[in-house]
């Protein structure tokens, strides 16, 4: 992986995994400083007692030195590390707020849609429900329809048997063989 330097920058675009850095990177740093470190202080503190000890002996105080500033390399190491990691995680979470606005704003868009949606559904099933009860009420009026059709068909039959050609009342009014009318006085 590229070190933390090469991955941070203040310019966050939209892709958000391009930051994201392998922490054994960091891991193996931050390893190495701290197997540097012990024996570097064990020596740091054996010489520091000899220099109190003999100040004017010019080897302590070189050998002191050089330990110092190993100390001092290795804890700009540690602060150049710790600075690149909060850059590192001031990119991200600018990167997750931005991200987090957007969220926001399809959340809302989604919410938008919901109700959209909802009213064609309702729209949908308001259609459907009125298609149903108009087939209802077609196949109602329909068999009505169909009853009453029947009904006169049977009304013509029994007028027909009722008045037919059989009929002693349509035969005597038709030859005139009617009785004569009673008249009251």
């Amino acid at each position: 992986m590229n070190s933390i330097n090469n991955k941070t920058d203040d310019n966050f675009d939209d892709n958000l995994l391009q930051y994201i850095v392998d922490p054994s990177e960091l891991k193996k740093k931050v390893a190495t400083l701290q197997e540097k470190l012990p024996p570097i202080l064990d020596d740091f503190k054996k010489y520091y007692v000899f220099i109190n000890k003999n100040p004017t002996f010019n080897e302590y105080q070189t050998i002191y030195a050089n330990l110092t500033n190993n100390i001092n390399s290795i804890s700009s190491e540690l602060l150049t590390i710790s600075k690149n990691v909060m850059k590192y995680l001031q990119t991200l979470n600018n990167g997750l707020f931005k991200l987090n606005g957007l969220i926001k704003i399809e959340k809302e868009k989604n919410i938008n849609f919901k109700s959209t949606e909802s009213t064609f559904n309702n729209k949908y099933n308001g259609s459907k429900i009125m298609i149903d009860e108009y087939k209802k009420i077609y196949n109602e009026s329909y068999i009505k329809n169909i009853l009453l059709f029947v009904g006169i068909i049977i009304s013509i039959i029994i007028l027909v048997k009722v008045f037919g050609s059989n009929n002693t009342i349509i035969n005597n009014v038709s030859s005139n063989n009617l009785p004569p009318p009673i008249v009251s006085r």
